[in-house]
């Protein structure tokens, strides 16, 4: 598999290509960050619910498998990044996480929102995983979604890294954003905030460091970002 972005590894002025070590730091400070989810979801009490008239979808335990399949997908799609992404758009990278992440933590602390738990029935393997997720991931933060920002924002940087493969980064998109209807886990509202902080991260991202605005591809599976500014 052979990335569709030429290479701008050349730093400009001053800037130095970032080390492996580096890398690993920045990669980590995203993950403190995000892992702020796990207090703000399990203390903070009161704000709102974010429960719309369109939220009426069914329970179906077995869409816990693409909900928690998430979990080794932004881990590999983590590893791969910082190991193999060319600097530039791996700065591109950092920034749009920082900015998603650090955004939405920020809306956890002071505009909670929660989702009621389900009542669930049955023993089977998927509705006992579900319930165990349900009553031991907490109810709070659901507003923006963890699981469609960071997706959304893997999706969008490995459609920009591997364009011909932008097709297969959407239907994962959707598959996640459907488990989390049909699991319980978000509403409608969560769903679109999350979509909504994983595009200002991503711009923010791009623009910092020169890729915004992106030209149209010249040839057919030839994309090309612009050269350093």
């Amino acid at each position: 598999m052979t990335s569709q972005v030429q290479t701008t590894e050349k730093g400009t002025g001053s800037q130095k290509t970032l080390s492996l070590p580096k890398r690993l730091f920045f990669i980590a400070l995203i993950l403190s960050i995000q892992l702020l989810y796990i207090p703000t979801s399990e203390r903070i009490a009161g704000g709102f619910e974010p429960k719309l008239l369109i939220d009426i979808f069914p329970i179906w335990p077995v869409w816990v498998l693409p909900y928690v399949l998430c979990y080794p997908l932004w881990l590999f799609g983590f590893a791969w990044a910082t190991f193999k992404m060319e600097d530039r758009l791996f700065r591109s990278f950092v920034v749009a996480f920082l900015v998603t992440c650090t955004i939405s933590v920020c809306m956890f602390i002071f505009f909670p929102t929660y989702v009621r738990p389900a009542e669930l029935t049955g023993s089977d393997i998927f509705t006992s995983l579900l319930r165990f997720i349900h009553e031991n991931a907490g109810r709070y933060s659901a507003l923006p979604s963890g699981h469609i920002y960071i997706t959304a924002l893997l999706a969008l940087f490995y459609s920009l890294w591997y364009p011909r493969y932008k097709s297969l980064w959407i239907l994962i998109l959707v598959i996640v954003s459907l488990s989390t209807l049909f699991t319980a886990q978000h509403y409608v509202l969560d769903i679109l905030g999350g979509l909504l902080v994983a595009w200002v991260g991503y711009y923010v991202g791009l623009k910092w460091t020169g890729f915004f605005p992106i030209p149209t591809p010249p040839a057919k599976n030839n994309a090309t970002l612009p050269p350093p500014s």
